[in-house]
């Protein structure tokens, strides 16, 4: 098994910080950059229930390996929001060198602060929803691609399955009903869709 010092040091980091963190109010950062030493809302810019903006969730914090993510009007700047504050780490391969893709740029893993677990797509089939699972490639952790969407405005990035070799899947909401509950799901991916784009916030 991998060491896991990088997740470690992240891990310590958002520790020491948590009093500063906590101060703030909703959406705060529109970075295709991962905050470092910090956590973020991973949210959508153009899927709205009601007028909330809806970001990734852990459905109750829960921190059962299989979990399966959601999602939620964003609150994880509340009090009882850890269920939606994600760690992206950029992780080292066996030999504790960074790991990049095929263009030069940094893969990561996406950390659940409540569950203790990472996301994951389980079996890299269009449709398929995504999980939780320890961070270890041995174990069904998953590593993950920011393709920038050059075709919007804003700092908008998809999440795409890595290496692509296997499956070319990035992260989308299971249908366009766009509500509190929906579904995070793998499909082919398509950075022209707007619901398959995200920011840290």
């Amino acid at each position: 098994m991998r060491p896991r010092t990088r997740l470690a040091g992240a891990l310590a980091a958002i520790a020491l910080a948590a009093g500063l963190t906590l101060a703030g109010t909703g959406p705060a950062r529109a970075d295709i950059v991962p905050p470092p030493g910090g956590w973020a809302e991973i949210f959508s810019p153009y899927l709205h229930a009601q007028g909330n903006t809806l970001c990734f969730d852990d459905p109750g914090g829960s921190q059962s390996s299989g979990t399966r993510l959601q999602l939620w009007r964003c609150h994880g700047y509340a009090s009882s929001g850890a269920m939606q504050r994600s760690v992206v780490i950029p992780p080292d391969d066996l030999n504790g060198n960074l790991v990049y893709d095929s263009n030069g740029s940094p893969v990561y893993e996406i950390y659940n602060l409540a569950g203790g677990m990472c996301l994951t797509d389980p079996n890299l089939a269009p449709g398929t929803q995504l999980i939780l699972r320890p961070c270890n490639l041995a174990t069904g952790g998953q590593w993950w691609e920011l393709p920038d969407a050059s075709n919007t405005a804003g700092p908008d990035f998809g999440l795409r399955t890595w290496p692509v070799n296997f499956t070319n899947s990035c992260v989308s909401p299971s249908n366009s009903s766009d509500g509190n509950g929906t579904r995070l799901v793998v499909e082919d991916c398509d950075l022209f869709d707007l619901s398959q784009l995200w920011k840290l916030g």
